[in-house]
């Protein structure tokens, strides 16, 4: 069995000290490895730990403001349906603007891009063109029904 692993180790031909030196080499080989696999596995460990903290942040300040957004033209379509329904005024179409906007998705909020990709252009952190409709859409509809108030 020449050639093996054990040989240098059980080989009669060698002094006491070079085969302490071979088993010496050995376990320090065996000791770097384990301390490569753990300093590796903990770097990849915090680094997705960063990213992630990173990615949460960015996606949480994205999401307060789109929320912020529409929550504030939303809720003046509500306070705007609420008082002409009391001085019973036509709504015109505020119900099915409100259903729609209380139906729109972080999909539509955010655009997918961003989602996928955080550290592309900042055209990408605008809202989709169907959530930039709506929101248009929605002010228009406020803007009318303020001059007809008027």
């Amino acid at each position: 069995m020449s050639g093996g692993v054990f040989d240098s180790v059980w080989d009669d031909e060698q002094s006491e000290f070079e085969s302490e030196r071979r088993i010496a080499a050995q376990s320090l080989t065996k000791l770097e490895n384990a301390f490569f696999n753990s300093g590796y596995k903990y770097g990849i460990d915090a680094s997705k730990t960063d990213h992630m903290q990173d990615g949460f942040d960015q996606g949480i300040e994205l999401g307060i403001q789109r929320g912020k957004e529409i929550g504030v033209v939303l809720g003046a379509l509500v306070a705007q349906r609420e008082i002409r329904r009391k001085l019973h005024l036509p709504e015109e179409n505020i119900d099915s603007l409100v259903m729609r906007l209380r139906a729109i998705k972080h999909t539509a909020a955010i655009h997918q891009d961003f989602v996928k990709n955080a550290e592309t252009v900042d055209e990408t952190k605008q809202p989709t063109e169907a959530a930039i409709s709506l929101i248009r859409e929605a002010h228009e509809t406020l803007a009318r029904l303020d001059l007809q108030c008027r």
